[in-house]
Protein backbone atom coordinates (compact mmCIF):
# COMPACT_ATOMS: atom_id res chain seq x y z
CA UNK A 1 0.00 0.00 0.00
CA UNK A 2 2.49 2.21 0.84
CA UNK A 3 4.36 2.03 -2.75
CA UNK A 4 1.53 2.58 -4.52
CA UNK A 5 0.22 5.58 -2.74
CA UNK A 6 4.04 6.91 -2.77
CA UNK A 7 3.76 5.99 -6.63
CA UNK A 8 0.34 7.35 -7.51
CA UNK A 9 -0.11 10.16 -5.12
CA UNK A 10 2.11 13.62 -6.42
CA UNK A 11 2.31 15.41 -2.60
CA UNK A 12 3.21 12.26 -1.48
CA UNK A 13 6.45 11.02 -4.03
CA UNK A 14 9.24 13.31 -1.64
CA UNK A 15 7.47 13.32 1.57
CA UNK A 16 7.41 10.60 4.55
CA UNK A 17 4.01 9.52 5.29
CA UNK A 18 2.17 7.17 7.54
CA UNK A 19 -0.77 5.70 6.46
CA UNK A 20 -3.54 6.68 9.06
CA UNK A 21 -5.99 4.20 10.31
CA UNK A 22 -9.65 6.19 9.93
CA UNK A 23 -11.01 4.06 12.17
CA UNK A 24 -8.17 3.37 14.15
CA UNK A 25 -6.83 -0.58 14.84
CA UNK A 26 -6.95 0.31 18.76
CA UNK A 27 -11.07 0.96 18.61
CA UNK A 28 -10.88 -2.29 16.01
CA UNK A 29 -10.16 -0.73 12.85
CA UNK A 30 -8.96 -3.34 10.16
CA UNK A 31 -5.85 -2.36 7.65
CA UNK A 32 -7.27 -3.00 4.47
CA UNK A 33 -7.18 -0.23 1.84
CA UNK A 34 -10.85 1.45 2.59
CA UNK A 35 -9.64 2.11 6.22
CA UNK A 36 -6.28 3.66 5.45
CA UNK A 37 -5.07 7.00 4.33
CA UNK A 38 -1.89 8.30 3.27
CA UNK A 39 -0.88 10.84 5.33
CA UNK A 40 2.80 12.86 6.32
CA UNK A 41 4.14 12.11 9.40
CA UNK A 42 4.08 15.49 11.20
CA UNK A 43 0.53 16.05 10.03
CA UNK A 44 -0.40 12.07 10.92
CA UNK A 45 1.29 13.46 14.32
CA UNK A 46 -0.69 16.42 15.13
CA UNK A 47 -4.03 15.10 14.36
CA UNK A 48 -3.61 12.12 17.05
CA UNK A 49 -2.24 15.02 19.10
CA UNK A 50 -5.79 16.56 18.75
CA UNK A 51 -7.81 13.73 18.81
CA UNK A 52 -6.22 10.52 19.94
CA UNK A 53 -7.67 7.37 18.48
CA UNK A 54 -11.13 9.13 17.66
CA UNK A 55 -12.43 7.74 14.56
CA UNK A 56 -12.66 9.79 11.24
CA UNK A 57 -17.05 10.05 11.85
CA UNK A 58 -16.13 10.91 15.55
CA UNK A 59 -14.21 13.53 14.59
CA UNK A 60 -16.71 14.83 11.95
CA UNK A 61 -19.34 14.66 14.15
CA UNK A 62 -17.33 17.17 17.03
CA UNK A 63 -15.67 19.30 14.50
CA UNK A 64 -17.30 22.40 15.12
CA UNK A 65 -17.00 22.40 18.70
CA UNK A 66 -13.29 21.16 18.81
CA UNK A 67 -12.78 24.23 16.55
CA UNK A 68 -14.32 26.84 18.99
CA UNK A 69 -12.60 25.27 22.10
CA UNK A 70 -9.43 26.49 20.54
CA UNK A 71 -10.01 29.17 18.41
CA UNK A 72 -12.32 31.05 20.15
CA UNK A 73 -11.48 30.62 23.72
CA UNK A 74 -10.29 33.14 26.28
CA UNK A 75 -8.13 31.03 27.99
CA UNK A 76 -4.67 30.62 27.76
CA UNK A 77 -4.60 26.61 28.71
CA UNK A 78 -7.65 24.20 27.55
CA UNK A 79 -8.10 20.93 28.19
CA UNK A 80 -9.01 18.15 25.52
CA UNK A 81 -12.49 17.46 26.62
CA UNK A 82 -13.88 16.14 23.13
CA UNK A 83 -11.90 13.37 23.50
CA UNK A 84 -14.51 11.57 25.97
CA UNK A 85 -15.55 9.21 23.14
CA UNK A 86 -11.89 7.32 23.13
CA UNK A 87 -11.12 3.98 23.94
CA UNK A 88 -7.55 3.56 26.42
CA UNK A 89 -6.51 0.74 28.14
CA UNK A 90 -7.70 2.24 31.25
CA UNK A 91 -10.59 5.09 32.43
CA UNK A 92 -7.28 6.46 34.55
CA UNK A 93 -5.63 6.54 31.15
CA UNK A 94 -8.51 8.69 29.50
CA UNK A 95 -9.02 11.08 32.20
CA UNK A 96 -5.63 12.13 32.14
CA UNK A 97 -5.94 12.18 28.57
CA UNK A 98 -9.06 14.93 29.08
CA UNK A 99 -7.64 17.06 31.20
CA UNK A 100 -4.37 17.42 30.37
CA UNK A 101 -3.95 21.22 29.47
CA UNK A 102 -2.42 22.46 26.46
CA UNK A 103 -1.13 25.70 25.53
CA UNK A 104 -4.10 27.05 23.54
CA UNK A 105 -1.55 28.75 20.69
CA UNK A 106 0.22 25.01 20.46
CA UNK A 107 -3.27 23.31 20.17
CA UNK A 108 -4.26 26.08 16.71
CA UNK A 109 -0.49 25.47 15.59
CA UNK A 110 -1.60 21.48 15.35
CA UNK A 111 -4.90 21.98 13.63
CA UNK A 112 -3.30 24.10 11.30
CA UNK A 113 -0.43 21.46 10.52
CA UNK A 114 -3.17 18.13 10.68
CA UNK A 115 -5.28 20.38 8.65
CA UNK A 116 -3.17 22.48 6.16
CA UNK A 117 -4.64 25.62 7.54
CA UNK A 118 -6.49 26.92 10.42
CA UNK A 119 -10.08 27.78 9.00
CA UNK A 120 -13.05 25.30 9.48
CA UNK A 121 -13.62 24.97 6.16
CA UNK A 122 -10.46 23.63 5.23
CA UNK A 123 -10.81 21.36 7.54
CA UNK A 124 -13.87 19.71 6.35
CA UNK A 125 -12.60 19.66 2.88
CA UNK A 126 -9.73 17.78 4.30
CA UNK A 127 -11.58 15.41 6.65
CA UNK A 128 -14.17 15.03 3.40
CA UNK A 129 -11.12 13.85 1.19
CA UNK A 130 -9.82 11.81 3.64
CA UNK A 131 -13.20 10.03 3.94
CA UNK A 132 -12.74 9.25 0.03
CA UNK A 133 -10.37 6.89 0.61
CA UNK A 134 -12.79 5.18 2.59
CA UNK A 135 -15.23 5.32 -0.36
CA UNK A 136 -12.44 4.50 -3.07
CA UNK A 137 -9.80 2.95 -1.10
CA UNK A 138 -6.19 2.64 -2.60
CA UNK A 139 -7.86 3.47 -6.31
CA UNK A 140 -8.07 7.31 -4.82
CA UNK A 141 -4.40 7.54 -5.58
CA UNK A 142 -5.20 7.85 -9.44
CA UNK A 143 -8.81 8.63 -9.30
CA UNK A 144 -9.23 9.02 -12.92
CA UNK A 145 -8.41 5.00 -13.54
CA UNK A 146 -12.35 4.78 -11.71
CA UNK A 147 -14.00 6.92 -14.36
CA UNK A 148 -12.22 5.41 -17.28
CA UNK A 149 -14.88 4.05 -19.51
CA UNK A 150 -17.44 4.37 -16.68
CA UNK A 151 -15.71 1.65 -14.30
CA UNK A 152 -17.41 3.82 -11.58
CA UNK A 153 -20.63 1.50 -11.62
CA UNK A 154 -17.85 -1.58 -11.90
CA UNK A 155 -15.43 -0.41 -9.05
CA UNK A 156 -18.95 -0.31 -6.31
CA UNK A 157 -20.40 -3.86 -8.17
CA UNK A 158 -17.09 -5.22 -6.62
CA UNK A 159 -16.84 -3.32 -4.06
CA UNK A 160 -20.25 -2.41 -2.65
CA UNK A 161 -21.06 0.82 -0.09
CA UNK A 162 -21.74 -0.03 3.14
CA UNK A 163 -21.76 0.98 6.87
CA UNK A 164 -18.95 3.85 7.51
CA UNK A 165 -18.13 3.52 3.51
CA UNK A 166 -22.18 4.40 3.09
CA UNK A 167 -21.41 6.98 5.54
CA UNK A 168 -18.51 8.44 3.83
CA UNK A 169 -20.14 8.81 0.48
CA UNK A 170 -23.44 10.35 2.14
CA UNK A 171 -21.09 12.91 4.06
CA UNK A 172 -18.98 13.93 0.84
CA UNK A 173 -21.46 13.66 -1.79
CA UNK A 174 -25.27 14.09 -0.24
CA UNK A 175 -27.05 11.15 -1.22
CA UNK A 176 -26.36 7.32 -1.23
CA UNK A 177 -25.15 4.88 -4.08
CA UNK A 178 -28.13 3.66 -5.34
CA UNK A 179 -29.39 7.28 -5.77
CA UNK A 180 -26.03 8.58 -7.82
CA UNK A 181 -25.15 10.15 -10.71
CA UNK A 182 -21.71 8.97 -11.58
CA UNK A 183 -20.79 12.38 -14.04
CA UNK A 184 -22.25 14.76 -10.97
CA UNK A 185 -19.66 13.28 -8.61
CA UNK A 186 -16.63 12.78 -11.24
CA UNK A 187 -15.94 16.61 -11.03
CA UNK A 188 -15.93 16.56 -7.10
CA UNK A 189 -13.34 13.66 -6.81
CA UNK A 190 -11.39 14.75 -9.84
Amino acid sequence: MRKHYKQHTKGLRKTKFNLHHTNPSSRGGETNEFNLFPYKIIRHNSWHTLFLNMTIWEVWEVLDDVYEAIFNSNEQYINRHWLFVCKLPSENDLKNQIEKEYLVEYLKDRWGCAFGGRKLSKARKFLKYMMLFMIFGSDMACPKKIFINEKVSEFFDKFPVAGKRQWAFTVCFGTDTANTNWNVIRPKIL
